[in-house]
């Protein structure tokens, strides 16, 4: 039988965009739904296998919201010798580039209409890009960078990849406490990351606390492994998941007009 929470969240007003963890409970918008599967997913296979067949198709269930898909490609832009994301906050064009030195240490600059106003470390070079995601919401801009190290051992590079949120030039994983943050986007125009603190992974939508309680969320996945990545739609987001031994397929969104 699926599980049902349905999340009750409160709006708060915020200089920054962000807030401390906060036990407000109202008015209720989120809807958090997850599916238990039989076991691990597998990326080499396009539709997982349902611990209970008889609840039928759940990627059925919000068909509308999936067919409202995030478009990356309206993101991306010419910046400088590379390629990279930009976004329009109110009249001032911001943009993000992901650049290497000869050493293969690689910064991701963001700048406004040209100057540069924010600037952050994302490691080693490896297939997974150091860029993430550059958003904007309000009157605030977000990006999602990965700082990656990677290790050989003979003819294998293996790469590690640590998730980082920057809201208006805070690095949240900072100010927050968080091990990791990923999965930056916007639900029904408010942000929406997932975070791990203590070891579990919870979210964080409009400042709020979203309690999941998960052990993991595949993410940064190339290549194959990308078929597990959370999948990101314009009012929802859709994602594996693991607790204990236990795997998900769950969605979190906004299915009805608050």
């Amino acid at each position: 039988m699926k599980n049902i929470l349905l999340l009750s969240l409160c709006f708060l007003l915020v200089s920054c965009g962000f807030a401390a963890p906060t036990q407000a409970t109202i008015p209720s918008e989120l809807t958090f739904v997850e599916y238990p599967l039989k076991q691990q997913p597998d990326p080499e296979y396009a539709y997982p296998s349902f611990a209970d067949p008889g609840e039928g198709n759940p990627y059925a269930a919000h068909a509308d919201e999936r067919a409202n898909t995030f478009d990356w490609s309206m993101r991306v832009c010419p910046s400088g010798v590379t390629m990279g994301m930009c976004a329009m906050l109110g009249s001032d064009l911001l943009s993000a580039s992901e650049e290497y030195n000869n050493l293969g240490q690689g910064h991701v600059r963001v700048t406004r209409n040209g100057e540069e106003i924010y600037k952050i470390s994302v490691g080693q070079g490896s297939p997974i890009n150091g860029l993430r995601g550059l958003w904007v919401y309000d009157d605030h801009w977000a990006l999602e960078t990965a700082n990656v190290t990677t290790q050989t051992e003979g003819n294998t590079i293996d790469s590690f990849a640590v998730g980082q949120v920057t809201v208006d030039g805070v690095l949240l994983n900072d100010e927050l406490g968080y091990e990791e943050a990923f999965g930056f986007q916007t639900i029904h125009g408010k942000p929406f990351y997932f975070f791990r603190r203590d070891g579990k992974i919870n979210a964080s939508y409009n400042g709020i606390e979203v309690p999941l309680g998960y052990d993991e969320i595949p993410h940064y996945g190339c290549c194959s492994a990308g078929a597990l990545n959370p999948m990101v739609y314009q009012n929802m987001i859709t994602f594996f998941a693991r607790r204990g031994e236990a795997w998900y397929y769950a969605e979190i969104g906004v299915f009805e007009k608050p």
